[in-house]
Protein backbone atom coordinates (compact mmCIF):
# COMPACT_ATOMS: atom_id res chain seq x y z
CA UNK A 1 0.00 0.00 0.00
CA UNK A 2 2.72 2.46 0.97
CA UNK A 3 4.72 1.59 -2.15
CA UNK A 4 1.98 2.38 -4.66
CA UNK A 5 1.17 5.60 -2.82
CA UNK A 6 4.82 6.62 -3.14
CA UNK A 7 4.85 5.71 -6.84
CA UNK A 8 1.65 7.74 -7.28
CA UNK A 9 3.49 10.74 -5.86
CA UNK A 10 6.76 10.30 -7.76
CA UNK A 11 5.40 9.50 -11.20
CA UNK A 12 3.94 12.97 -11.90
CA UNK A 13 7.37 14.49 -11.25
CA UNK A 14 8.66 12.41 -14.15
CA UNK A 15 5.89 13.58 -16.44
CA UNK A 16 3.46 10.75 -15.73
CA UNK A 17 -0.25 11.32 -16.22
CA UNK A 18 -2.96 10.17 -13.84
CA UNK A 19 -4.27 7.49 -16.26
CA UNK A 20 -0.73 6.20 -16.78
CA UNK A 21 0.00 6.14 -13.05
CA UNK A 22 -3.29 4.35 -12.39
CA UNK A 23 -2.33 1.63 -14.87
CA UNK A 24 1.16 1.39 -13.35
CA UNK A 25 -0.07 0.87 -9.79
CA UNK A 26 -3.26 -0.96 -10.87
CA UNK A 27 -5.54 1.50 -9.11
CA UNK A 28 -8.48 3.65 -10.06
CA UNK A 29 -7.69 7.11 -11.45
CA UNK A 30 -9.77 8.74 -8.70
CA UNK A 31 -7.71 6.94 -6.07
CA UNK A 32 -4.49 8.26 -7.60
CA UNK A 33 -5.93 11.78 -7.66
CA UNK A 34 -6.96 11.42 -4.00
CA UNK A 35 -3.41 10.43 -3.01
CA UNK A 36 -1.97 13.41 -4.89
CA UNK A 37 -4.49 15.83 -3.37
CA UNK A 38 -3.91 14.44 0.12
CA UNK A 39 -0.16 14.86 -0.37
CA UNK A 40 -0.71 18.48 -1.35
CA UNK A 41 -2.68 18.99 1.88
CA UNK A 42 -0.66 17.08 4.49
CA UNK A 43 2.63 16.12 2.84
CA UNK A 44 4.34 12.76 3.28
CA UNK A 45 2.00 11.80 6.10
CA UNK A 46 -0.32 10.62 3.30
CA UNK A 47 1.93 7.58 2.82
CA UNK A 48 0.62 6.16 6.09
CA UNK A 49 -3.07 7.01 6.29
CA UNK A 50 -4.84 6.71 9.62
CA UNK A 51 -8.05 4.84 9.04
CA UNK A 52 -10.64 4.53 11.75
CA UNK A 53 -12.49 1.29 12.36
CA UNK A 54 -15.91 0.66 10.96
CA UNK A 55 -17.39 1.25 7.56
CA UNK A 56 -15.87 3.82 5.22
CA UNK A 57 -17.66 7.16 5.09
CA UNK A 58 -19.83 7.72 2.03
CA UNK A 59 -19.38 10.81 -0.09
Amino acid sequence: MRFWRAVSLLAPAGGGTVPGIARLVQADEDTVRDVIHTYNEIGLACLTPRWAGGPLPRS
